[in-house]
């Protein structure tokens, strides 16, 4: 009972220390995307989402995808955020909801 005790206590102590670790890799990404690092931090951001698929991921992803004028993957993460929550939408909807349609469509159809 003993090792049972001690072994949750430590895995409790560990825990934060993974959770604080995946932070960082997340504030990493954003610092390198604003020295102009994007690819780096694409990659970085990439490896964050396999653990942490959250919207504001995805936007990040697609923000950086389009800066890099890779719209086609641009439009697949804006989606993913989007599909998550939808105040991620890259743009409003029009009185009609055609909004967000249309201008995916548009980042979509570009070279």
């Amino acid at each position: 009972m003993k090792i049972i005790i001690l072994v949750a206590m430590i895995l409790s102590l560990m825990l934060p220390s993974v959770c604080l670790a995946q932070d960082l890799k997340f504030e990493k990404a954003y610092s390198l995307y604003y020295k102009g690092e994007k690819q780096e931090a694409i990659t970085m951001m990439e490896e964050y989402a396999e653990t942490n698929p959250g919207p504001e991921v995805f936007y990040f992803l697609g923000y950086a995808y389009y800066e890099l004028e890779q719209f086609k993957k641009s439009a697949q993460y804006f989606n993913d955020a989007f599909s998550r929550k939808p105040f991620y939408s890259p743009m409003a909807k029009d009185e009609e909801g055609e909004g967000k349609k249309r201008d995916l469509e548009l980042i979509e159809d570009r070279p």
